[in-house]
């Protein structure tokens, strides 16, 4: 009898088993770096479509800011006295910033993949240090209005109101990770113009 010393078939054995370890081992990492992989990809995507939409909802916001030009000529205060009006040239320019058509659908389903809501519209109007809102609903009407301190009052987003302005938040889905759609939101504030101080 011969102790300490392996027959060649268990040495056989023995490299197919770690060679099989080696291979289950090596499979099993190239699946974790192909999820990762995957789960960095969708993430960019969706910053990249948060972006676009921030400056959509920038550019969309500040086409809406119809001052009354008649107020800033005679006291200096940047006033929106018609939020009605200014709602329907934001939903003219949130079309036009995202290419959308009647029905509110982009032709880049990689980027939205179905209609834009308008999830919220308002307006902000600094006097001193009041601040004044209307809320517009999806029929083009104000459906609420209030008022509060300066540094009471935040957007929906969270961000404080300083100065007038306009807020709107809009709602879209997008195409997620092995075709899983998710319902996004993005809102934005837009100051206006900041009171001028003497």
């Amino acid at each position: 009898m011969h102790f300490g010393r392996k027959s060649r078939r268990q040495l056989n054995i023995e490299r197919q088993d770690s060679g099989q370890a080696e291979w289950v081992t090596g499979l099993f990492w190239v699946l974790i770096l192909s999820i990762l992989l995957c789960t960095q990809l969708q993430i960019s995507s969706w910053q990249t479509t948060g972006m676009y939409m921030e400056d959509a909802l920038a550019a969309s916001n500040l086409a809406s800011a119809l001052i009354d030009l008649e107020e800033y000529g005679k006291s200096h205060k940047v006033r929106i006295s018609d939020p009605e009006e200014a709602y329907e040239v934001f939903l003219r320019a949130i079309r036009d910033n995202l290419q959308l058509d009647e029905e509110w659908e982009c032709a880049n389903k990689a980027l939205i993949s179905g209609p834009v809501k308008i999830a919220d519209y308002i307006i902000y109007n600094v006097d001193q240090e009041q601040v004044y809102a209307d809320r517009v609903g999806s029929g083009g009407n104000v459906v609420e209005t209030w008022s509060g301190k300066k540094g009471e009052i935040n957007a929906p987003n969270g961000v404080p109101v300083e100065c007038t302005g306009v807020y709107s938040e809009i709602e879209f889905p997008v195409e997620g990770f092995l075709g899983v759609t998710v319902l996004a939101h993005k809102g934005k504030l837009v100051d206006i113009a900041a009171e001028r101080r003497e």
